[in-house]
């Protein structure tokens, strides 16, 4: 299996590009990690590449020449690439299940912080989150308590990470044990500790 060339572009910020860097720093995957200037900094080189990319966004990866555009249909690839995205058609949409809801949570906080919604915010973080953990929580039971899916480690366990730890509030996770286990766990493994511990320093 020969190294693929990989190239990863987006902003210099941790948001929709992080999940595929932790992915790329679990599995090893070397690759060129093109980081653009945050539009409201300089907006230059992104209104450069703009009208190169296939939708007009980023993130976009370039595996081997070939150009993947979407965040989570590079993610997924990746997952399978590395060998994470599950293992039969059922525990993969176990996975999918999982990464879903954490991207329904992403999704609505972006959409109340862009809106500067306070109210909505607030209620996402007393509310919606700790709710939606809960349930994710009861997943994780009824699986035998270690991994989101099939008893081993998966982007699902890997996505729950990513998504906790850039939670403002970390006592929401009192509330789910084995979540919380899980993220620590998840935290320790030495290619993701060595990736958060070297990467560029970011506001978000």
């Amino acid at each position: 299996h020969k190294m693929a060339s990989v190239k990863l572009t987006y902003f210099n910020l941790r948001a929709r590009g992080e999940p595929l860097r932790l992915l790329l720093a679990y599995g090893g995957v070397k690759y060129e990690d093109e980081r653009l200037s945050p539009v409201w900094v300089d907006p230059t080189a992104w209104n450069e590449l703009k009208p190169q990319t296939p939708y007009g966004q980023l993130p976009v990866l370039n595996w081997d020449g070939t150009v993947i555009s979407q965040s989570m249909a590079c993610a997924r690839f990746i997952a399978k690439e590395i060998g994470i995205a599950g293992r039969t058609n059922l525990e993969r949409a176990q996975v999918d299940e999982i990464i879903d809801v954490i991207q329904d949570l992403i999704n609505k906080g972006a959409s109340l912080y862009f809106a500067k919604d306070d109210e909505g915010l607030k209620n996402h973080m007393t509310v919606t989150i700790p709710t939606s953990l809960g349930q994710l929580e009861k997943r994780i039971e009824s699986r035998g308590g270690q991994f989101m899916v099939g008893n081993s480690f998966s982007f699902a366990d890997l996505h729950l990470y990513g998504y906790v730890s850039e939670l403002p509030d970390k006592s929401v996770l009192d509330g789910v044990p084995k979540i919380k286990s899980l993220t620590e766990r998840v935290a320790n493994l030495p290619n993701i500790k060595t990736w958060v511990e070297s990467r560029p320093v970011t506001d978000m």
